[in-house]
């Protein structure tokens, strides 16, 4: 078998995007819609069955799986970025780093203006720590990468730290009216008082994001590993590694992932369910992500001119723009000035309302495509980066 062309390689990747990009909706479709300390403290707000089974699903195959997959794929994307900037004589250093600020800008913008959810800020701010690995070797990414993933898991299991927050009735009354306030401004306030809100929202997750900051590195580093060994340059040739990342990292993030949802939360389970949940949750689901696009990359090779999954790719290739857009309809969909259906939305509807969205973004992102050659917010994006080359910048008709 030939090796993948770079047609194809761009498709696959475009494809594990798009993938992604539904993934991370299906998450945040919970944080659009309900109080950031509900989910911080785990409080149970929907104990309707539907909602629970769903909750389940998304607990074993969904939350920090395409997050991973997603950071995997920005650590790729640096490499691939180094290689056609040195290919065009660029200075790949001075064009990533600004690159790297205008992800920054338009992170701080989506945090401020539209969701405090936003990941854009951290990616901008660990791409700079990440720039420092593109000359090293891919052995030494390889070493870095799982040192990384493995230091937050080890440090908590070592310590017996608590997988879950365990509140007692008085602060659990607290959190309940924090709840309430979080309901009433961003349910129906107007959009100064949502603004002031989400700005205290912003704050406290991108602390607590600062906890994860090892983890994201860490797959940074693992993608650029990827790409310095020419993985997706040449499918047929890494079958073997991309089958053992199915079985081995796959399946031990699968079985993790069950045991902590699925062990009971009595007594005598008590430490089995906190290890569980601990490697479930940090070392699991990066490799169920791993494992999804391993399984991603054999399905596309068996058919890459044909492939159902090719369906993906239009969302992928603007991946940043239509992360951007979830944001905006999502929040008019539940704050005050848009439907107001915020506290309103279980998990099971909000499962159906993820996936119209993406419907709609499949649609769009085809139509878009017929007409152009890259995303708006891509556009912009390629415009500040290569702002002494407007050439580079310049979006072209496809018709």
């Amino acid at each position: 078998m030939k090796p993948t062309s770079a047609n194809e390689r761009i498709v696959l990747l475009d494809i594990v995007r798009g993938i992604a990009i539904l993934g991370i909706l299906l998450v945040n479709m919970t944080f659009y819609s309900s109080s950031l300390q509900a989910i911080q403290m785990q409080i149970e707000q929907w104990p309707g069955v539907w909602d629970q089974a769903v909750k389940m699903l998304e607990r074993i195959f969904v939350d920090g799986k395409f997050m991973a997959m997603f950071s995997f794929l920005f650590g790729y994307g640096m490499m691939l970025f180094k290689e056609r900037a040195e290919q065009k004589g660029n200075r790949f250093g001075r064009l990533y780093a600004r690159r790297l600020l205008a992800l920054l800008v338009f992170g701080l913008i989506h945090a401020i203006l539209i969701w405090f959810g936003d990941i854009l800020v951290h990616y901008a701010l660990l791409g700079f720590i990440l720039l420092l690995f593109h000359k090293r070797r891919p052995r030494t990414l390889l070493i870095w990468a799982i040192g990384l993933l493995l230091l937050l898991p080890a440090v908590l299991v070592a310590t017996g730290a608590p997988a879950a927050p365990k509140l007692s009735p008085e602060v659990t009354a607290r959190v309940q009216k924090m709840i309430e306030h979080d309901q009433l401004v961003y349910g129906s306030g107007s959009f100064a008082e949502i603004s002031k809100q989400r700005l205290g929202d912003w704050i406290m997750s991108f602390f607590n994001q600062i906890t994860f900051y090892p983890q994201i590195l860490g797959l940074f580093l693992l993608g650029a590993y990827f790409a310095k060994r020419r993985v997706f340059h040449d499918i047929p040739a890494h079958a073997g590694l991309l089958r053992k990342l199915c079985w081995w990292a796959g399946g031990f993030g699968l079985i993790t992932n069950i045991g902590a949802v699925l062990l009971p939360d009595q007594a005598a389970f008590a430490g089995a369910k906190n290890l569980f949940v601990l490697l479930g949750v940090l070392l699991g689901s990066p490799l169920l992500g791993l494992g999804y696009i391993a399984l991603v990359a054999l399905w596309f090779k068996r058919s890459p001119q044909h492939s159902p999954l090719s369906f993906f790719a239009p969302v992928g290739r603007m991946a940043f723009t239509n992360y951007i857009l979830q944001s905006v309809v999502c929040t008019l969909l539940f704050y005050g000035y848009g439907l107001g259906w915020y506290g309103k939305v279980g998990p099971a509807v909000g499962l159906l309302l993820a996936l119209a969205v993406f419907g709609a973004q499949m649609v769009w992102s085809r139509l878009w495509f017929k007409r152009f050659s890259i995303g708006p917010l891509e556009w912009l994006w390629r415009g500040f980066t290569y702002w002494n080359n407007p050439s580079a910048s310049a979006t072209k008709s496809a018709g």
